[in-house]
Formats: structure tokens, sequence, C-alpha cells
């Protein structure tokens, strides 16, 4: 497909060390930690080999007994690491929260990509703090891998983490949830707070990148959450939200719609809660790299220079790399931004290497991307009608969409999306309130008559009154309707 719906929004990144998540262990398990550890770089630079040797031991004790040879094995690697630390002097804290490892009061960025699974699943019901002292034997570290191969139910079966460790007489092993402190900002609940908290964080991510900072990971995370789960819990109520274009603000309306439209997209696939999490980060996160671009550019009404459509395409590389860097961010999320402008006949930009196929997410994301940035104004374009929309994207099913997800998309929108001002076959004008089953027959707010006077509002199900259709959308402009006054 062509460049006519290219999206011309700005988004950011941040730099690692900067506002550092800070952890305080609380009293939620018994066994307080207190103060982190804390440690030489030397000593940080070993904690991939520990986390390494965690991992195939908790691995191990999954699948064999304690007496199988490669779990003795593995307990031993653990334990030779773990004492050599103990040589330097140190204790061993490792705080697995959010999925993000720290060692000490240090957070592990690389690490905690590396060790995604591990991390996730120890803090999956909380986060943990585990700290491993001195005098340590490997009847304890034994101790230590059971606990962390256990499921849920059976640490609290047996009374939780601490509990089960004293059982096993593990004295020199401390284990503590923990809490996040600082200035994390209390998110909205209801959808329209969950988008409006989405569009402040697009400003927040604006200023950052102007001040050579990265997004704050942490408080992305938290939008996404929320987003995540109006979208689980009312998909037709946010997704009302999505019709909502502001010119002067394009960035971060677009921006917002996408996030919102490709976890929406997401959740007919699968419910799964970090699946749709991936979507929400790439979704908001998609043309970071833009902003490494002049705003002529961005806002150019005519054509681009060959040199000025360089710089464009290189924006997903740019963005990629940029989010790549933000600690914790799932690499499917990374990959997602990076092939967003690819297509589904592997055509688009960057080019993929081989045969490679787009990424499911990237192709989520670069539908909710084409479906907005065609149904919004721009500064080289006029915003097309839902429908008109729909016909461009249905026109490139199977070149530069994914037919399965363009069904899902008017599935879930129907032809005429909520928002869409349309006529009726009886010559009245309403809003469109909500899709249904039938996608051409949805719920429609009457608000004038036939000829076009205002009236009291009325709701028509269109799968229910057979007689009457849509015949088409209206122009907003070409009306005097104020679609906020009805929603």
């Amino acid at each position: 497909m062509s460049a006519e719906y290219e999206t011309q929004d700005e988004v950011v990144d941040e730099t690692p060390g900067q506002d550092q998540t800070t952890l305080q262990p609380t009293s939620e398990e018994e066994g307080v930690l207190g103060a982190s550890v804390r440690y030489s770089s030397r000593q940080l630079g070993r904690a991939r080999d520990l986390l390494s040797r965690i991992d195939a031991a908790r691995r191990a004790a999954r699948f064999y007994p304690a007496a199988h040879p490669w779990s003795e094995e593995t307990v031993s690697e653990l334990f030779d690491a773990i004492r050599a630390l103990h040589r330097e002097g140190v204790d061993v804290q490792l705080t697995f929260y959010q999925g993000e490892v720290l060692m000490g009061d240090q957070l592990l960025p690389e690490e905690s990509v590396l060790f995604d699974g591990l991390a996730r699943d120890i803090s999956a019901s909380g986060g943990r703090s585990f700290l491993l002292k001195r005098g340590l034997t490997p009847i304890e570290v034994r101790a230590f891998v059971g606990c962390l191969a256990a499921g849920e139910d059976e640490i609290r079966r047996r009374g939780g983490l601490s509990k089960m460790l004293e059982a096993e007489g593990a004295e020199n092993i401390r284990v503590s949830a923990v809490e996040m402190l600082g200035d994390d900002v209390m998110l909205g609940s209801s959808p329209s707070d969950a988008y409006a908290d989405a569009i402040t964080l697009m400003h927040e991510i604006d200023r950052r990148e102007s001040a050579g900072r990265v997004p704050d990971v942490r408080r992305t995370t938290n939008v996404v959450r929320s987003l995540v789960d109006n979208v689980l819990t009312d998909r037709a109520a946010i997704l009302r939200l999505t019709g909502l274009h502001d010119f002067d603000q394009y960035t971060f309306y677009h921006s917002a719609n996408v996030g919102v439209l490709s976890v929406a997209i997401g959740s007919m696939i699968s419910q799964d809660h970090r699946f749709l999490s991936i979507l929400g980060v790439a979704g908001l996160l998609h043309d970071v790299g833009k902003l490494a671009l002049s705003s002529e550019i961005i806002n150019k009404p005519g054509s681009l220079t060959p040199e000025e459509w360089a710089a464009m395409r290189a924006h997903p590389v740019i963005g990629a790399q940029m989010v790549a860097s933000m600690p914790g961010i799932d690499k499917a999320a990374v990959v997602a931004v990076l092939e967003h402008h690819q297509r589904f006949d592997g055509s688009g930009y960057p080019k993929p290497f081989g045969n490679q196929r787009q990424h499911l997410v990237s192709r989520i994301i670069a539908l909710a991307d084409g479906y907005d940035a065609m149904t919004s104004r721009r500064s080289y374009s006029a915003a097309r009608q839902h429908d008109q929309a729909f016909s461009i994207i249905t026109s490139s099913m199977g070149t530069s969409f994914d037919p399965s997800l363009v069904q899902l998309l008017i599935k879930m929108l129907g032809v005429y999306p909520p928002r869409s001002i349309v006529r009726l076959s009886d010559g009245a004008i309403g809003i469109v309130i909500e899709a249904s089953e039938n996608a051409e027959r949805p719920t429609v707010r009457v608000v004038t008559d036939s000829q076009e006077l205002f009236i009291t509002p009325y709701d028509v199900n269109l799968e229910e009154r057979l007689e009457l259709s849509v015949t088409g959308s209206v122009d907003p402009r070409l009306t005097n309707i104020v679609i906020d006054d009805y929603i």
C-alpha cells in the first residue's frame, strides 16, 4: 500500500538509570530483609551467571527428583556461584518485581530481558526479594531451588515461602514480599480515565524526549495495564473513545488510539494479559522513532523529497533501538516497533531479513495504525469516512494487511464503528454507539429526523429493526452534531 495513511505521530524513550524503581521489603511474608545490599560493578557482573544457574536448577527441580544427577549438578553449580560472592564478604540479595530483576538496589535491565520467564514466574503473585546469607549450605540451596520450582497452589498450601524454607531448616535464607515506593501516579479505572491517562503519558514522553530522556517504563506499564483491564472488562466502552481525534494533538491521540485498538483486536484472539500488554506497549510506542525527525518533515503538508522520505523510512529502526533500551520491555514489542510498516506480503519497510514473516504483534499494530491514520485529519490529508477506510483496508487484504485480522477488526468495530455519524434509510441521522454481530447493522443513537431537525435522541438496534438500514457515513464537518454531547 502507498504511504497515504502514513502516520505523523511522536513518542519517546528513556535511559537506564533514570527514575530507577525503588523497592521496599514488607512484612507480607515472614522475614523482613532490611536495607538493600550494595555491590561493586564486578560483583554485579556476576549476576547473569548467577541467574542462569538459578534458572537451570529451577527447571531441573520441576522435572526430576532432588536425587537425580541433573538436579544435584545444577544445585551444586548454583551453590558455587553463590559461595563465590560470599567469599567476597557480601550476602546475595535478589529481587523480582513485575518481571524485572534487581541485585541489591541495582536494576538489571539486560538480565531482566534475558531471564524474562524466570522473573515473571517468581514475581507473578507480587514482588519477592531473597537474601542468601553467608554460611549458606548446599542443603539450604536445594531447599531454595525447591521453593522456586513450586507452584503457587503449593506455596499457599504450605503457608508461604518463608514457612517452606523454615520447615526445610534453611536458616540462612530470608524471603520477603516487596512493594514499590516513590512517585507513582494513581491511575483511573474507568474507560475515560484510562484513555485520558494514555494521552497524558504521551505528553510526558514528549517532554522527556525534549530533555534527552527515554520513556518511564514503570509509568508506561501502569497505563497499559489499565487499558488492558478496561478492554477485558468493557471493550465497547473504551472503543467508543478511539474515535476521538485532535488535529493539534494528533501525535498523542493517535498513539493512544493505536494502543487501545491493538489491545482490543488482540483480545479477540486471546485474553492472555501478557500478550495484550505487549500489544499495548507496542501500540503506544510504535512511532517513537519519529521523535528523531524534524517537525518540518513530520508536519510537511506536501510530498516529501527523496532525502526526507529516506529519513522517514528510518524511524522504525530508530524506534526499535530506543524501545530495546527500556528495561523489562518484552522483545515482541521491540519487534513490532521495528516491523509496523512492513506489510503482510513482505513489502514495506524496513525490508525483512530473508523470508522472515511479519510478527503477529506487528501485523496487529500495522492494522490499528493504518485504520486510525486513515480516519484522522493530518497535515497532508483529510480524514476519511470510516466506511471509506474499511473499503481501502479490505481491498488491501493479503497485501498490506493480514486478512484474518481485517475480519476481526470489522467484526469488532462493524463497517460503521462507534462514533460514526450515519444516515439511515428513512433519512434520519444518528451516531453509532455500538457494533453488532452483523457488521452493517449497528446500534445507532438517532439525533435528527429526516429533515435533519434535532430531536430527543433515541437508540435503534438495526439488528432488530430490519426495515431500517444505514445508507452511508455522514461527514461530521457537514453537520452541527457534537458527538460527545450524545455519547
